[in-house]
């Protein structure tokens, strides 16, 4: 190192005035921020001043002496690490706070307990149900018992379409929020573009843009909750000579190369139309990579499927389906699907690899997003034991994912087994028919006595023989020891035959012995009608016959009594049982099998064994129950997020947040070294006036 000149001594004390000024500009820039939000710690860098060479006049006796000092740049204090582990935390508490948030709206819909004077308004109505038959089983017959009863019923109705109704609002509420949260992942990834151009602009004039920077790392924050990322920096060149640095945002665990979201000053946009291409099941979108994507040849299997049942990679040409719309019939098929645009800059210009391929549109399966938006979309479609093969292939913890569609559809099972079970009690068995109805020639007879004709769906004549082999085929399929096993009738040919039973009743004519019988269906799923099929919790209501008084609650489903006497004349005696509404009262306290193929079709579920086995109360309990235990173990998850996620915002914060009492050391440090840098400089000048002026000749 040179020398330092007499006069390079003043440079040395003007640099460390500069310096310090710098150091404490720096120092009052951070204290002003100190309540900024985002605002990073920022340090002035010094370096001290070298010069190479030898001075003119040196010598042995001459010290090397430095230059003085320099400021080099303003940095950022900020650990990578530490932002890493904050921002994967943030995820995990964006992911457990919406699943949260979510299932207290439910709970607010099904935990009624302590609403009623019992444990909840529905278990008081179901017991008030069972105690209006204790009261008509005392009298049957009596048609204020029986309208009483049936006013019961209709209240029980009205509370499961409440239910249903109140669930849609909740699904509606959080299908809004998620599309907002849609834009608002949008909005983000356009600012944060927007600011890498802004941020690459001032670094290729030399400037660090710290403010723009701070601001983007606000802004990859808030992203962070919404879907798990990974963030990373590498150099983009610029010409031969120079580059400057580009930030890369990925969606986290999506493979290599993983899925981009950010690269530099391009970006894309998250889709979830209402309407989508049907998704071929045998490719697996969460690797597009996957051996099974691809044929022998090597080319891509196709990802869509079209309204012919064959495959095709345009998804122009596929079948569109329902995507996120609600209020169709369809809806517990929503899957709410989503993909990336391709990568563009601001002018629309889209992103080529170095190897030159060009951006493409992403797909994103079940199972490649992770955070505020998965935990939303899984509330909108787990259906939990009613999941399908296909949802499981889409996802392998379906089953375990019990969102609305879940609920809806343990309410629509418990309205669908409350209708069929007294509807079933309140009609003559199928093999009851043949003996109960007029018959002749192997036909029903209408009230003229002229031959009946029901026809099933298809035209087929309804005739005697239909019940007949029908109520065998029942009675076989229940018989262990008929080989090979006769297969049992399925839930369509059940409700057919109940249809025809309904269209019996009000055209047929009855034997003698069952001329008292005025039974029938009781819940239909329409209030003009006595339709019994596709009952659910949102439509079952008292059918229009019961409603009107064509139909009453049997209190027997025995013939009565031939007499016959002296005279040879036949006089008919009504049986006093009471069974039948003994046995209605036995059905609310009977434990019965709840089984996802009678809400689903058998074939395509994913889980054909009962998911539960109790009474109609305990059922809606259990509902509750899983509900609880759902929401007690996610408030538990979310506490431990937050504290840690807490935690790791205090530990950057020790690192890149302003503290006041370091600040304000710093600054008398600075201050100090100022006044010295000064005293320095005023001394240097009384040497040099003593040496030029003072000096004797």
């Amino acid at each position: 190192m040179a020398v330092i000149g007499t006069f390079g001594s003043f440079t040395a004390a003007r640099l460390g005035i500069y310096a310090s000024q710098s150091s404490l500009n720096v120092t009052g820039n951070n204290i002003a921020n100190i309540n900024t939000k985002g605002y990073t710690r920022q340090r002035a860098d010094l370096v001290s001043l070298y010069s190479g060479g030898d001075s003119r006049y040196y010598n042995s006796f001459n010290l090397s002496i430095g230059y003085g000092v320099l400021v080099d740049g303003v940095s950022q204090l900020r650990d990578p690490f530490m932002d890493i582990r904050y921002r994967n935390e943030q995820a995990n508490m964006g992911a457990s706070e919406t699943w949260l948030e979510s299932l207290e709206l439910l709970s607010h819909t099904l935990n009624e307990v302590g609403l009623g004077d019992d444990f909840g308004v529905l278990e008081k109505q179901f017991n008030d149900f069972k105690a209006q038959l204790q009261q008509l089983n005392g009298a049957a017959g009596t048609m204020d018992y029986d309208t009483v009863t049936r006013s019961s019923a209709e209240v029980l109705c009205q509370l499961l379409n409440s239910y249903a109704k109140a669930l849609d609002t909740v699904e509606n509420s959080q299908l809004k929020n998620l599309k907002e949260d849609v834009k608002s992942v949008n909005s983000i990834l356009s600012q944060i573009r927007s600011l890498n151009e802004e941020i690459r602009e001032a670094g290729i004039c030399g400037d660090n843009a710290l403010e723009l920077r701070d601001q983007r790392n606000v802004l990859i924050d808030d992203l962070s909750k919404y879907v798990k990322i990974e963030v990373s920096y590498d150099m983009e060149k610029i010409d031969e000579f120079s580059s400057v640095e580009r930030l890369n945002i990925n969606l986290a665990d999506t493979g290599n190369p993983p899925v981009r979201l950010i690269c530099g000053t391009y970006g894309t946009q998250l889709e979830m139309p209402d309407t989508a291409p049907k998704r071929n099941s045998g490719y697996n979108f969460e690797n597009p990579n996957d051996p099974k994507n691809f044929n022998p040849d090597g080319t891509r299997v196709p990802r869509y499927v079209m309204p012919d049942g064959t495959l095709t990679d345009d998804p122009e040409l596929a079948e569109q389906v329902d995507n996120a719309q609600t209020g169709d019939e369809n809806k517990n098929e929503n899957r709410l699907w989503m993909s990336l645009k391709p990568l563009v800059d601001q002018k629309g210009r889209v992103f080529e690899s170095a190897d030159g391929k060009e951006s493409e549109a992403v797909e994103l399966g079940d199972n490649m997003l992770y955070g505020s938006l998965q935990s939303m979309r899984e509330f909108l479609t787990g259906k939990g034991e009613f999941s399908s093969k296909l949802d499981i292939k889409y996802n392998k913890d379906a089953t375990t994912t019990r969102g609305v569609p879940y609920y809806r559809m343990s309410l629509d099972a418990l309205a669908k087994k409350f209708a069929e079970e007294f509807n079933k009690a309140n009609r003559f068995d199928i093999d009851m028919i043949t003996k109960a109805y007029k018959i002749d020639a192997g036909q029903f007879l209408d009230k003229n006595g002229q031959p009946l004709t029901i026809q099933d769906k298809n035209g087929n004549v309804i005739t005697p023989k239909y019940f007949d082999d029908l109520a065998k085929k029942i009675e076989d399929s229940s018989n262990p020891d008929i080989t090979p096993p006769v297969t049992p009738p399925t839930e369509e040919e059940i409700q057919a035959a109940y249809g025809a039973m309904e269209e019996l009743r009000q055209k047929g004519v009855l034997n003698a012995e069952y001329a008292y019988y005025n039974g029938g269906v009781l819940f239909s799923n329409n209030g003009d009608g006595d339709d019994t099929t596709n009952i659910t919790a949102a439509n079952i209501t008292i059918s229009k016959s019961w409603s009107v008084g064509d139909v009453r609650i049997l209190d027997t489903k025995k013939p009565d009594t031939i007499v016959i006497g002296p005279d040879g004349g036949t006089t008919l005696t009504h049986s006093t049982a009471n069974d039948n509404i003994a046995h209605m009262i036995n059905l609310m306290n009977s434990k019965m099998d709840y089984l996802p193929q009678e809400i689903i079709d058998g074939n395509t579920a994913a889980n054909t064994g009962r998911y539960f086995n109790g009474t109609f109360q305990e059922r809606f309990s259990d509902m509750n129950i899983i509900l609880a235990v759902d929401q007690e173990a996610t408030g538990k998850l979310y506490s431990t997020y937050s504290v840690k996620s807490l935690k790791l915002e205090n530990s950057r914060q020790s690192v890149s947040g302003v503290d006041l009492n370091d600040e304000a050391t710093n600054m008398m440090m600075f201050q100090k070294s100022y006044s010295a840098a000064c005293q320095l400089m005023t001394t240097l000048d009384s040497m040099l006036d003593k040496l030029i002026n003072g000096t004797i000749r």
